[in-house]
């Protein structure tokens, strides 16, 4: 009988030549991470058209220090196991995010700040994090009412050179899907754009290591905003980043258009498998 249990890979224990790669080109981009979890976090509750009412469920900061300790600890599942239990006594979708991870990720980078924690639990503890945040949703998700094999392609804000991404999205549509292609968006409209989107899966240009600041606020916005879309990465230059992208919590990453059209089509296998599951759970009677 199925637990609750979000059924993706385990949390990753990150290797020592990934956390390693990471100090070396970057040792302040887990804090980035955290941060913009908790700023989001707080733009998405701020956007709301009533204040968030959830206070009798929130957390105490003993609750909150103890789910951080298990993101930094040694056993990767004990984070994924608390969260089962938050979501088994009927805690939303979007409480958990809101009132458990975002919260989560500001006293990871409080713990930073404050020398409570190193530069290697940090980076495990966000890493555990954004897997979280990419477990989580296959389990909430609504059934689209589209079926069609469509996928966004867009642009990472600020990136000038979309020749890529436009003959991605050119050489999909040759292949039968119906793809949206957003390019020279802002953040803000780009979020909006995917959001209002019936589409499950994005694709992100990425332009190389300037652009990793964008792209993490970007996949960071889209994990609390968009939480049905599954995201992938892909980039002439992605190897060179792939450490950071390990810590985004993507659900893909793709060093050419060949590993792209061969990792989105898994992605809309493992979505298609996902809805059948969910039609077949519900009662008779039900419909789509």
């Amino acid at each position: 009988m199925h637990d609750g249990r979000p059924q993706s890979v385990p949390i990753p224990f990150l290797p020592e030549q990934i956390l390693g790669e990471i100090g070396r080109l970057d040792p302040r981009f887990p804090e980035i991470l955290v941060s913009g979890l908790a700023e989001e976090a707080l733009r998405r509750v701020s956007a709301r058209a009533e204040p968030w009412r959830n206070t009798a469920g929130r957390p105490s900061s003993e609750d909150l220090e103890t789910f951080c300790k298990a993101l930094v600890a040694g056993d990767d599942r004990e984070a994924m196991d608390m969260i089962v239990e938050i979501r088994a006594e009927g805690v939303a979708f979007e409480a958990i995010y809101l009132d458990y991870l975002a919260p989560a990720a500001r006293m990871l980078g409080d713990w930073w700040q404050e020398d409570r924690a190193s530069f290697v639990e940090v980076t495990i503890g966000t890493g555990r994090l954004f897997s979280l945040l990419r477990d989580l949703k296959p389990s909430f998700a609504p059934i689209p009412a589209r079926q069609e094999i469509s996928v966004v392609f867009a642009s990472v804000p600020g990136e000038d050179h979309t020749l890529g991404v436009r003959m991605a999205a050119d050489l999909f549509r040759e292949d039968g899907w119906d793809v949206a292609l957003k390019v020279g968006l802002s953040h803000d409209d780009l979020v909006a754009e995917i959001e209002r989107a019936p589409r499950s899966i994005v694709g992100l240009s990425v332009g190389g290591r300037h652009s990793l600041d964008a792209l993490s606020r970007l996949v960071v916005a889209l994990h609390l905003h968009c939480p049905n879309a599954m995201l992938l990465a892909a980039g002439q230059d992605v190897e060179e980043i792939r450490p950071h992208l390990t810590l985004m919590g993507l659900d893909g990453i793709a060093r050419d258009l060949t590993d792209a059209r061969a990792q989105i089509s898994s992605l809309w296998d493992r979505e298609m498998q996902r809805r059948t599951r969910l039609r077949d759970s519900r009662p008779e009677g039900k419909g789509a």
